[in-house]
């Protein structure tokens, strides 16, 4: 029978995203490397979700709630708590915005430690360690929502990037120590509910781009739009590819001179590499952190509150600029090194 040290309670969906899913198999990826056994525990999951955490080596236990039903935190903690107690874990990790300290009290003992992730700072919790991985959370941001003995870690020095990124990341540096824009990348999540991706390709039918630029799409299998995008591309005056379900998300972004993507985790991957972006804003969540972001010159952020006066077509004219393009580059990529999740996981083991 395998031991599991560590357990991740998460979950994923099309309303929900991928991104918690995927920076708790960030972690879970990193301890295997250390001979450490992790286990999942969600409500249903796509196939290519399921698919992703076991083919990782990780043992996925699905709850008998079903993804689109409400949350009740009695029972989900109940149902968790019947599978992990049966495991004999070491370490509890949670990504999930329903859960507060009432959930986690039920979880927790003294035989078990309980992490937290989070980008909210909007609730209390019962938790021995809180990760905030975001541009411009302090550790002020949560001092009153954590026991007094938790460990708070906040900033992008704990910034969950992926090994396929960090072994990129000469290489993407490289690249854009000369460049200009020809490759531009949109990407708003793997499954964009709300089209953005299409609204974005009809604005840059307005922005002035070299005939000889190339634009690729991003998404997930399980996006409800594919066909309106694959639509939208056949009018566009450009080179275009779409991609579902990259398995080398690292690869295919190094070779791009700009992104246009999502606030979130795919933000500071984005990063990692050195590559400048123009970010919007999806979830009124990602604003704290899409402000810092969009301060630091990494990126231009699309968002009447805080964009300085720039729109979409004013951010492609100042990417245009083959100088402004190296400069935001250098900028993102000395935001994350790429070893946030390895200082993590050394907090963990002490």
């Amino acid at each position: 029978m395998t031991v599991f040290s560590y357990a991740f309670r998460v979950d994923a969906s099309t309303e929900i995203g991928h991104g918690h899913l995927m920076r708790c198999l960030t972690i879970a990826d990193m301890l295997s490397k250390k001979s450490l056994n992790s286990c999942f525990v969600s409500r249903e999951l796509i196939e290519s979700l399921h698919s992703k955490v076991t083919s990782m080596g990780h043992e996925l236990f699905i709850l008998p709630t079903p993804i689109n039903e409400s949350f009740d935190w009695k029972k989900d903690s109940a149902l968790t708590k019947e599978i992990v107690d049966s495991l004999n874990i070491k370490w509890l990790i949670v990504d999930h915005y329903s859960i507060d300290y009432l959930w986690e009290q039920k979880l927790k003992s003294k035989n078990k430690k309980l992490m937290v992730i989070d980008d909210l700072a909007n609730r209390a919790h019962d938790c021995d360690v809180l990760l905030d991985q975001n541009l411009g959370r302090t550790n002020l941001d949560y001092v009153n929502l954590v026991p007094e003995k938790s460990n708070i870690l906040t900033g992008l020095d704990y910034c969950l990037i992926r090994d396929e990124f960090i072994n990129m990341r000469s290489a993407s540096l490289q690249y854009r120590e000369n460049t200009d824009l020809k490759n531009i990348l949109i990407s708003m999540g793997g499954s964009d509910p709300q089209n953005i991706t299409t609204k974005i390709l009809q604005r840059l039918n307005n922005c002035t781009i070299s005939i000889d630029a190339k634009i690729s799409i991003l998404l997930g299998g399980a996006s409800p739009h594919i066909s309106s995008v694959k639509e939208q591309l056949s009018k566009m005056p450009w080179e275009t590819k779409i991609y579902v379900d990259v398995q080398h998300m690292a690869e295919l972004l190094a070779t791009q001179d700009l992104v246009i993507g999502a606030v979130g985790t795919s933000a500071w991957e984005r990063c990692c590499l050195g590559i400048p972006s123009i970010s919007v804003v999806l979830a009124e969540n990602q604003k704290p952190g899409a402000i810092a972001l969009h301060q630091s010159k990494g990126s231009i952020v699309i968002d009447q509150e805080f964009s300085d006066g720039h729109n979409f077509e004013s951010a492609i004219a100042f990417f245009a600029n083959a100088r402004n393009l190296i400069a935001a580059s250098k900028v993102s990529a000395d935001l994350v090194d790429g070893y946030g999740a390895k200082r993590v996981i050394e907090h963990i083991q002490k």
